[in-house]
């Protein structure tokens, strides 16, 4: 597949006709692309539009580009995945938001849970946006995935809603795999077009954060003997999911 370069701007800099590529993006678009005036792009603003740009002028704090046409929703998928995800330590949630990005995730909650190592991640956010930017980009997606503050499992259950299927990863012995839970509310995943997924940490969710996503409506399911890192369950997952409804065929 030939590889397809995208640019990204805030949507502040768009007007009706033109938009401006400025900081890091343009350091790319002129050093790294070695773009030049009347060259022809493609930019992004993470809010579904996708518009093919003529460069008309190239300055030290901003690229201008006349827009040429605009389209909607280029590579986005057409159901709605959240994934609530554990916090790994370290800098592995990076690896989650960037993978994340690529299957199609349209939001990601960075997950607190009893068995989790408390961390603090609120820092880390704008360094997540650029990761999703980044995977935006390279997977030729239109709409930035929403990456919210920290939130706890009670936060998360409580506002999924009743269209929105919940689903919660769990280990043992009896629970079904993610494909069979989804064959069995497969009418409401069609309708609804929208699920939120649950994983947990390394220790895996306590009895009373199942116990009251069980309340609250969410289906269990297993991904199998092998027990996987809290990250990779994570993708594992949003990619069967994905798969399942479709959107990755």
């Amino acid at each position: 597949m030939r590889h397809r370069e995208i640019f990204y701007t805030e949507p502040e800099n768009i007007s009706q006709q033109s938009l401006e590529i400025k900081g890091e993006e343009l350091k790319h678009l002129v050093r790294v692309m070695r773009k030049q005036e009347r060259d022809i792009i493609e930019v992004v603003d993470g809010q579904g539009n996708l518009f093919t740009a003529v460069i008309s002028k190239i300055g030290k704090q901003s690229a201008q580009c006349e827009i040429q046409k605009r389209s909607r929703f280029v590579g986005e998928p057409n159901f709605q995945l959240t994934l609530a995800q554990a916090v790994p330590k370290g800098n592995r949630f990076d690896w989650v938001i960037e993978k994340g990005t690529e299957i199609g995730v349209s939001t990601f909650i960075p997950l607190l849970c009893e068995n989790s190592i408390v961390e603090d991640v609120s820092s880390r956010r704008s360094r997540w946006k650029k990761i999703a930017i980044a995977a935006m980009k390279q997977s030729a997606r239109s709409i930035l995935p929403e990456i919210t503050p920290a939130q706890t499992i009670r936060d998360v259950v409580r506002k999924t809603g009743l269209l929105k299927s919940g689903l919660i990863a769990e280990s043992g012995d009896g629970v079904k795999n993610l494909s069979q839970i989804v064959s069995e509310i497969q009418q409401k995943l069609q309708q609804s077009k929208a699920a939120i997924l649950l994983i947990g940490p390394e220790g895996g969710f306590s009895k009373n954060e199942i116990l009251l996503a069980i309340d609250n409506g969410y289906h269990r399911f297993s991904l199998g003997p092998r027990r996987m890192r809290s990250e990779t369950a994570g993708i594992v997952a949003s990619a069967i999911l994905m798969e399942l409804m479709g959107e990755l065929s």
